[in-house]
């Protein structure tokens, strides 16, 4: 862990999670900012253009050591490694939670992308479920179901990611759609890429907004009502996420032509949204 990792408390609020944090107490804020960190630097590894491969999976190997410490005491001294410390002291995260992100973005680092649907969700377990598993932690959500729901959860938010960056991906050499989707619908790797809009590129990107949906419908159905007042920030992560999977939906999925993102009214019908399921459950 280097001195240039620390992620200042303040990062996610500039972060789509941002009104979800309104939710959150001090303490949490601070956990969650610290695990942010780490998430991000993590990902700004597996992201660094300039980095060889080989280098990658050393600052990532790297950093499980790092971790190792975080959980038996032998602190490193940086300032994103105390905050995480304390984050770990004050609520239930586990190691698993760190080392699982750490094993999905050391997975971007191969070039063959996913054959399955069963392969991409294991990279999404990895990169977005964990981190789901983190957060209920920090909300101190207990129910049984919180495995399942941070799974689900995660998997709608990374797919809506992979929607929305699909072109852009494919400019860095990656592709996360799996390949049997792509044949399903007549789909090159190359046609995530360029200008063009082929009709089976919509319906591709249809098909998967649809996935989505049914992943974003499976977490909110596992949703346990006695303690939904500690699930507020996660339904609300959620409908921000589900917000955009909509408006690019809305937009023929015009994805090509710039990073999708939300405006102000849009998170606030986002955040209705949030209080009608909340109101459900």
């Amino acid at each position: 862990m280097s001195q240039n990792s620390h992620i200042v408390i303040s990062v996610p609020y500039q972060s789509s999670f941002a009104p979800a944090f309104l939710l959150l107490d001090r303490e949490q804020r601070r956990a969650l900012s610290a695990y942010y960190g780490f998430a991000r630097a993590a990902d700004d590894i597996a992201d660094d253009p300039a980095a060889p491969a080989e280098e990658k999976r050393a600052r990532l190997a790297a950093w499980r050591d790092g971790v190792e410490g975080l959980f038996s005491g032998e602190v490193p001294d940086t300032p994103l490694a105390r905050d995480l410390a304390r984050a770990i002291a004050a609520f239930p995260l586990k190691k698993e939670h760190f080392l699982l992100v750490l094993e999905g973005v050391e997975m971007d680092l191969e070039p063959g992308g996913f054959g399955t649907l069963g392969d991409l969700e294991a990279y999404m377990h990895r990169v977005a479920s964990a981190v789901g598993l983190a957060c209920l932690a920090v909300f101190r959500y207990e129910d049984k179901s919180g495995p399942q729901l941070a799974g689900r959860l995660g998997c709608a938010v990374q797919l809506t990611n992979i929607i929305r960056d699909a072109a852009e991906d494919y400019a860095a050499g990656r592709v996360y759609l799996p390949r049997e989707d792509l044949e399903r619908f007549g789909c090159r790797p190359e046609d995530l890429g360029g200008s063009n809009y082929p009709p089976n590129f919509i319906e591709l990107m249809q098909f998967e907004a649809e996935r989505a949906r049914g992943f974003y419908a499976g977490a909110l159905a596992l949703a346990a009502g006695e303690q939904k007042r500690r699930l507020a920030p996660a339904l609300v992560m959620g409908a921000l996420y589900r917000e955009l999977l909509e408006k690019m939906a809305r937009g023929g999925f015009r994805i090509k032509e710039g990073r999708t993102r939300l405006s102000g009214a849009e998170k606030l019908r986002a955040l209705y949204r949030a209080w009608a399921d909340y109101r459900r459950i």
